[in-house]
């Protein structure tokens, strides 16, 4: 079996929070990544939490995670002696990655075309809020800006309270997927054409991308959704319950109205009935004609009740057990102990643990994005220390001594 898909490539990584993402799934794929970080580390290193609440450049818990399998560098790319390395750097590379404000890396002679004019085959992928173009595209913003401005943020909560943000990295991590698979697509293009090519990617875009229900609603049936909490929609008319809580936590579970929901609807209709509490299925002659999007606001309101009364009565495991047994088909809402735990997720081999330097303690972290038949794409080492390779990459790979490599770090260009 090959190593991975992307071996000896090479990508300049001089992301963000905003573009950890690609560069990692570059890496897994067998990219070698060289995480540029500025004279004395990426500011990302200060990010909590930190490993047993250590206030350390090296162990903030948010970069191991999301710059595993790269190798680190440092180098001031606002130095003019810097900008020579650099340019020595995209020579060798294949991608650079970049997520700085439209413009920046222009002036300060190191755009697309000017890289290019180096090396024609170069992929540069940048990530930014809005774009490179466009009238917010030197708009700055955070996720949670994103989030709310791509629409995401306004389909997200209770219908009658303010709006609530997604969890951690939900922005980045689907921008940041979007950036490697345009990298991907590039690399494939410039196989097959020969040339490199610049790719931009908005964030906005992504999130943007995902309300596609919600727009299609608004063009067609000229409703504007709401937020619906823990309820589903049915066809942009009714909503129904999909959240509830049993004895430990919560689980997802829908009722289904047609011929679609009859073995669902049979099933929770003999639990409700060896239970002993109020069934709501029992005046339905004929589940098969059950219609949600016609159901009285009465009919709903009781099936909501029984359902609540009896999942109240029992834990996650259980209700999980018997609705693999039975069909009613019930699914528990796992968080992050559950997840550690899962064995589904064992059985693929889904975790991997990483040494952190000095501290003897294994790291877990997702081993793979997908599985392949061919090719082995794993996470397989930690997140590089500040400026850990800048010997390896200067020295070996560039061909500067040691004197001029302790040159430039005196100066504060690497």
């Amino acid at each position: 079996m090959a190593e991975s898909l992307l071996n000896n490539l090479i990508a300049l990584d001089l992301t963000d929070e905003k573009g950890f993402v690609c560069g990692k799934i570059l890496a897994v794929l067998g990219v070698d990544v060289l995480k540029i970080e500025p004279p004395g580390g990426d500011p990302a290193r200060r990010t909590p939490p930190h490993c047993r609440g250590a206030d350390d450049l090296e162990q903030s818990l948010y970069w191991l995670a999301f710059n595993s399998d790269k190798r680190g560098i440092t180098l001031n790319v606002e130095n003019s002696q810097g900008q020579a390395l650099f340019r020595k750097l995209v020579a060798k590379a294949d991608f650079v990655i970049e997520s700085f404000p439209p413009d920046y890396l222009d002036a300060l002679g190191l755009g697309y075309e000017s890289l290019k004019r180096i090396n024609p085959k170069i992929i540069m992928v940048s990530i930014t809020p809005f774009g490179q173009r466009g009238p917010y595209s030197h708009y700055k913003a955070c996720e949670l800006t994103i989030s709310a401005m791509s629409g995401v943020l306004g389909d997200t909560g209770e219908p009658d309270r303010p709006p609530v943000k997604e969890a951690l990295n939900s922005i980045y991590f689907e921008g940041g997927s979007a950036a490697a698979l345009g990298a991907v697509i590039a690399y494939y293009y410039r196989e097959v054409a020969g040339e490199g090519q610049h790719v931009d990617v908005s964030l906005q875009h992504v999130a943007a991308s995902r309300d596609m229900t919600t727009l299609h609603i608004l063009e067609f049936d000229k409703q504007l959704l709401k937020r619906t909490g823990d309820k589903g929609q049915v066809g942009g008319r009714r909503v129904f319950r999909w959240l509830w809580p049993c004895q430990d936590g919560h689980l997802f579970w829908a009722l289904r109205g047609g011929h679609i929901g009859v073995r669902i609807n049979e099933a929770l209709s003999r639990w409700l009935d060896e239970e002993g509490l109020e069934n709501p299925y029992n005046g339905i002659a004929d589940l098969a004609q059950l219609d949600m999007a016609t159901l009285s606001e009465e009919t709903r309101t009781f099936f909501e009740g029984a359902v609540e009364k009896l999942f109240l009565r029992h834990t996650r495991r259980e209700i999980t057990e018997r609705a693999l047994s039975s069909g009613a088909q019930a699914w528990p809402v796992n968080n992050t102990a559950d997840v550690l735990e899962n064995p589904q997720l064992a059985a693929r081999n889904f975790w991997q643990d990483l040494s952190l330097l000095g501290l003897g303690i294994p790291f877990r972290c997702p081993r793979h994005f997908f599985l392949s038949s061919e090719t082995e794409n794993y996470v397989r080492r930690r997140a590089p220390t500040v400026s850990e390779h800048n010997n390896e990459v200067y020295g070996q790979e560039l061909g500067l001594s040691e004197t001029e490599i302790m040159t430039l770090n005196d100066t504060g260009v690497i």
